[in-house]
């Protein structure tokens, strides 16, 4: 299913995270994560960081690329950025990767700024396509 790129259908597919489903303290996914959750991995050294748990069961709700997507809390519907960094260093690469609760209007206000053509939905997740 397709849609163009417009405000009022990313009102639509953002709908269920204006008004989360129960309180932050009452999720039991949301409830264990920090505003924001980092790791570092250097593979060169060997070093790998962790997330705690529960980011493994936030579900992909947005890619937007491959570096940078929105996640879905699938009991209370918060949303939260997931983005990847790297950087090339001699002898190796380090890789950051940065989890961030995201409210509704930040997230319209995010999506409203990137120049799309249209939305795909695929599965239980939404492609933006450029």
């Amino acid at each position: 299913m397709e849609y163009l790129y417009t405000i009022e259908n990313l009102k639509m597919i953002l709908g269920p995270s204006q008004q989360p489903k129960i309180k932050l303290s009452d999720c039991r996914i949301c409830s264990k994560l920090p505003d924001r959750v980092s790791k570092v991995n250097v593979p060169s050294r060997n070093e790998f960081g962790s997330f705690p748990y529960e980011v493994t069961k936030l579900e992909e709700f947005i890619i937007i690329k491959y570096t940078w997507q929105i996640l879905m809390c699938p009991l209370c519907c918060r949303l939260y950025t997931d983005e990847y960094h790297y950087e090339y260093l001699a002898g190796g690469s380090e890789d950051v990767y940065v989890i961030s609760r995201l409210e509704y209007h930040d997230a319209l206000e995010m999506l409203r700024e990137i120049k799309a053509k249209k939305l795909t939905k695929e599965d239980h997740r939404w492609l933006v396509t450029w």
